[in-house]
């Protein structure tokens, strides 16, 4: 059976946690040459317990959670040492910070980081090796053909870790579409014996085919042999982590977007957004009149731009940043990656994110969330809502400073195509909206802080 995403990642996470709490126990072995009392273990793992969350926000900030990529070979173990460095450093600070400690491991720490990045390194091992040579696939099948089956199926090829089998398509209608290694069934017979002959465990239903009674009639009898339907759309969400805007419908969407049930939730958000905020912004202040400071000495204007923006359920409200372009022959046009526009201070404030700082502002007068989708000028919008399917339904909730869109690991421009895959991860956000999403888009927005790739 098909283990989902999350459930993998939960599972390598465990395990890194099981590693992290062991490693105490091992560290204190190594280091007194004696099996450990309970007493002492006890003791010396209630000071560890920082260091190990340190340890699994460095594993998590640097992608060893994510599964498209296995994490093995020189690069990981690169990144385990300079995490390795990061938490001994940050575990030396804690210690000796923290005056009520009484004990200061710095023998077991330095060990404790050996004996955790070893262990690691060989778990990932273990765990590709053994999830990318002996895992099972399950057998799946297509009902209808259009271009988003087109895009998964190219994308189950390159994600191992959903361990699907794509075996054909069966479609009552002529296409020209040609797929390479996956044949198209045309033939309510061949797609009976394919069907038994593959032993097919799950069918993808397009929902956009119609279908004839002969078809129809063949798939309700599958229901006894326990094959199990999906549509596509939830397929897609499954495998893309986005929602596929060209294969749904209003009936889909209106079903799907449970806003009720995240209401208390919003209630929490919006408390723990302006708390934040307030105490970022003071924690920020003093790196302000440096800032305004280069920015005018580079390019005359003032150090800060202000623009109408769009937000929650269509509220229009003035967001305020740094100034990151030229004032002069300015169209105020999108900017677009390698912009002419953009001054030298202004490109390093947009890599480190900085020049978002003053919309702390924003987030405080309730205007902006730290975590929702991007906010848009009136008149970019209003053309919006007539070029794409469901573009309104972004401003279900507000706008923020990152997004599941920006924390993608793609480039979007203002181009219509582009548009259509933002709109794709910004219904994805608002569909799956919760506590975790929201600290998985925090940690990945400081990856991308941290890499500076900022547009």
């Amino acid at each position: 059976m098909n283990i989902s995403r999350k459930k993998r990642q939960f599972f390598i996470a465990f395990i890194d946690l099981i590693i992290l709490v062991a490693s105490v126990y091992l560290s204190l072995w190594i280091r007194d040459w004696q099996i450990p009392s309970v007493v002492r273990f006890s003791r010396h793992i209630s000071y560890f317990v920082p260091i190990i969350a340190v340890w699994i926000i460095c594993l998590y900030t640097a992608g060893f959670y994510s599964l498209e990529i296995p994490h093995i070979g020189y690069r990981a173990i690169s990144l385990i040492a300079i995490i390795a460095l990061i938490c001994t450093l940050l575990g030396f600070a804690f210690f000796y910070l923290n005056l009520r400690a009484r004990v200061v491991p710095k023998t077991i720490l330095v060990i404790y980081s050996f004996i955790v990045s070893v262990l690691i390194i060989v778990w990932r091992w273990i765990y590709y090796g053994i999830t990318l040579n002996f895992a099972t696939n399950t057998n799946i099948a297509f009902v209808g053909i259009n271009d988003t089956v087109i895009e998964l199926l190219k994308s189950i090829r390159n994600f191992s870790y959903m361990s699907y089998k794509a075996l054909f398509i069966y479609t009552e209608t002529q296409y020209e579409y040609k797929m390479d290694e996956i044949p198209i069934i045309n033939e309510p017979d061949s797609f009976i014996n394919e069907i038994k002959n593959n032993k097919i465990q799950m069918i993808i239903m397009t929902n956009k085919e119609n279908l004839s009674a002969t078809t129809q009639n063949i798939l309700f009898e599958l229901l006894q042999s326990h094959i199990h339907f999906i549509n596509l759309p939830d397929f897609y969400e499954i495998i893309m982590r986005r929602i596929p805007i060209d294969a749904i419908n209003e009936n889909w969407l209106l079903t799907s977007m449970d806003l009720r049930g995240k209401k208390m939730y919003r209630i929490f958000k919006q408390s723990a957004d302006a708390v934040m905020a307030l105490i970022l912004l003071l924690l920020s202040f003093f790196f302000w009149p440096f800032i305004m400071l280069s920015i005018k000495i580079e390019s005359p204007g003032p150090a800060f731009f202000r623009q109408e923006r769009v937000g929650y359920l269509g509220r229009l409200f003035t967001v305020i940043k740094f100034r990151t372009m030229r004032v002069e022959n300015n169209t105020n046009e999108p900017a677009a990656r390698g912009d002419s526009r953009v001054t030298r201070v202004g490109r390093f404030l947009r890599k480190t994110r900085l020049d978002e700082i003053p919309q702390f502002l924003n987030i405080i007068r309730s205007d902006m969330s730290f975590i929702g989708p991007r906010p848009e000028r009136p008149e970019l919008i209003e053309k919006l809502e007539r070029e794409v399917p469901f573009y309104r339904q972004r401003l279900l909730v507000k706008p923020g400073l990152s997004g599941w869109d920006q924390v993608s690991g793609e480039y979007h421009s203002p181009s219509r195509e582009d548009t259509y895959k933002k709109l794709q991860y910004d219904l994805y956000y608002i569909k799956n909206m919760s506590f975790f999403l929201d600290v998985s888009i925090f940690f990945k927005t400081l990856v991308t802080i941290i890499k500076m790739d900022g547009v």
